[in-house]
């Protein structure tokens, strides 16, 4: 028989409390009961077992739905009286459906725990009055699926390790704060506190240390803090703070408060104390930020000015028209590379590099252009530093590598070199991608040097090695660029196995007059003949200078004097051409 069928059957027997249905046992297996409702006189009829499944301890709480709504947690808003009240349908003689959530509280309940109610019905209309005049139903046990749910919803909102509210919770909170103050006029402020070498913390101590110094950080702040401020986990070292009614000066005297209760007293950890390295950046709301995008921004702005200069650890955003001018022209920029790299306005350019005895051309170096719509094109320097900094230059370099390969695939004369930055460097896909073509195509390995700044060789010797040796496998020389443009440490030369020295073409300047520069160039240049290294000095432009290069040993020279960059290619093609080379990492923008 049928749950329905149960139902019905009731209004053929004596009224109890509690009657067997022929499934009883099987719906108290799985969590649930049925009921019927008589709202004449608000009397309920369970099923046979109903308050041992439930742990109710008074059954004469379930005899009425009066009764059984006292059972709910206080201040429910669910409830099926009121659902069946609020109902707007029409029964047309089927009944109309209903569905709730509700809580039977604790304190009712044999094991004093909360249980979570799924309650689904269908109620019946008087014919003469259309309103409910019965209903029936079941309930299901959902305490479990209801704790999951609860747990989503936290994560959702709120940072697990912390318990801060993570970042997409904190900008909904400083957006309906961007709201209310547009209408109430009052001052408000956004704090972005930084934890400082925190990524040393976690190297040195392990990352149970560095979370036990976020958590207690984090603890500090919020039991400093008044009720009606705000404090989230805005990324990995950083924590946001939304201060109401908070002007320049409070938010000053709020960011030295922090300051002093995370600077003032080391964190114990299991691995000892810890003493914190703190900066702080904040910004008036919405005197200089109307939405939480710019609040962002400008707080971080003041972050980053407080790390520069540490006697001022508290920073305050201040309008500056120049850094603004800079960070639109980045903008403006960053679009520009980013549809460049989709309509294939990104290129190659080519430069010849000569020996310095002979005059003939010994290689070309590869250079990146960004050509414009109207055919003027933008040079590597006016535009990699801001790919850098904005997170593009990946994009840039395998588009790079796609082009400067195919050309090697096409050209079996082609031998040059191709710059890679720091960040790419260390990208497993774009050695990848070498290692694929030299195996369909080997030759290129010979043909193929690779370029790397000094400032990369200087971070990590033991990362530069392992990416100088992957490229040695595969048959491929290893130049180092701009050698003595900022990070000069001929230690360098001794601790990595380079191919070639580039020497920055700063050297090169009047290097008739400039004694330092040319004792500079002629002390490299035999300490790279001591390591086997071969020499490039860049921006060579005049007879004389390339004659007094050539006496001190300097294998190659590079400038305008020999060549400009040009688009054309110097080698024929002399093998057939494959599809356009596309990079398929350009589908990540």
């Amino acid at each position: 028989m049928s749950i329905t069928a149960n139902v019905q059957a009731l209004h053929a027997q004596p009224q109890t409390a509690e009657r067997r249905f022929s499934a009883d046992g099987v719906l108290n297996s799985v969590g649930e009961a049925v009921y019927e409702w008589n709202l004449a006189n608000d009397y309920l009829d369970w099923s046979t077992g109903t308050s041992d499944l439930l742990g109710i301890t008074d059954t004469g709480m379930m005899m009425t739905n009066r009764n059984w709504e006292a059972l709910l947690v206080p201040g429910s808003v669910n409830s099926r009286g009121a659902a069946l009240a609020e109902s707007e349908q029409t029964d047309d003689g089927t009944g109309v459906p209903y569905q709730i959530q509700y809580a039977l509280s604790g304190g009712h309940l044999r094991d004093g725990q909360d249980v979570w109610l799924e309650d689904t019905g269908r109620w019946f209309a008087n014919p003469e009055t259309g309103r409910p005049a019965r209903a029936h139903g079941v309930i299901r046990i959902v305490t479990e699926r209801r704790k999951r749910e609860e747990r989503v919803d936290r994560m959702s909102r709120f940072d697990p390790l912390t318990g801060l509210l993570n970042r997409a919770r904190l900008t909904v909170e400083l957006d309906t704060l961007f709201s209310t103050l547009v209408d109430d006029g009052k001052p408000a402020s956004f704090i972005l506190l930084g934890l400082e070498h925190f990524d040393l913390v976690n190297q040195v101590y392990g990352f149970e240390a560095g979370d036990a110094v976020m958590s207690e950080a984090a603890r500090r702040i919020t039991a400093n803090l008044r009720a009606t401020d705000i404090v989230g986990r805005f990324s990995g070292a950083k924590i946001g703070v939304v201060l109401p009614e908070c002007d320049d000066q409070d938010m000053l005297i709020a960011g030295y408060r922090m300051l002093n209760v995370l600077r003032n007293e080391p964190i114990i950890t299991d691995c000892g104390s810890i003493a914190l390295t703190i900066s702080i950046g904040g910004v008036s709301i919405p005197q200089h930020a109307r939405e939480c995008r710019t609040a962002f921004m400008a707080a971080n702005q003041a972050l980053e000015e407080s790390r520069r200069n540490r006697d001022n650890v508290v920073a305050v955003y201040r309008p500056d028209p120049e850094r603004e001018r800079l960070r639109l022209e980045a903008g403006i920029m960053a679009e520009n590379i980013i549809n460049a790299l989709r309509e294939g306005r990104i290129h190659l350019v080519w430069q010849p590099i000569v020996d310095a005895e002979t005059g003939e051309v010994a290689f070309h170096e590869a250079l990146v252009r960004l050509e414009e719509h109207d055919g003027t094109s933008i040079e590597a320097g006016d535009f990699v530093a801001i790919a850098e900094r904005l997170g593009l230059i990946r994009l840039v370099d395998h588009h790079a590598l796609d082009l400067a390969l195919e050309t090697m695939k096409r050209c079996s004369t082609a031998t040059f070199s191709l710059n890679v930055s720091n960040e790419t460097a260390c990208d497993p896909e774009w050695l990848s991608k070498v290692a694929h073509a030299i195996h369909e195509c080997p030759d290129i390995a010979k043909r193929l040097i690779v370029e790397i700044t000094e400032s990369h060789a200087a971070e990590s010797d033991d990362e530069a090695r392992r990416f100088i040796n992957s490229l040695a496998d595969l048959g491929c020389r290893v130049a180092l660029d701009d050698f003595g443009a900022g990070y000069t440490s001929f230690r360098t030369l001794k601790a990595l196995p380079f191919d070639v020295i580039k020497i920055d073409g700063q050297f090169a300047v009047d290097l008739e007059h400039s004694v330092e520069n040319q004792t500079f160039i002629q002390s490299l240049v035999k300490l790279a003949s001591l390591y086997g290294a071969r020499t490039v000095v860049e921006w060579v432009e005049d007879d004389e200078t390339a004659k007094m290069l050539r006496e001190w040993g300097v294998d190659y020279l590079q400038g305008f004097a020999y060549g400009r960059p040009r688009k054309l290619l110097p080698w024929p093609i002399d093998r057939p051409a494959e599809e356009a080379a596309v990079p398929e990492i350009i589908e990540e923008i």
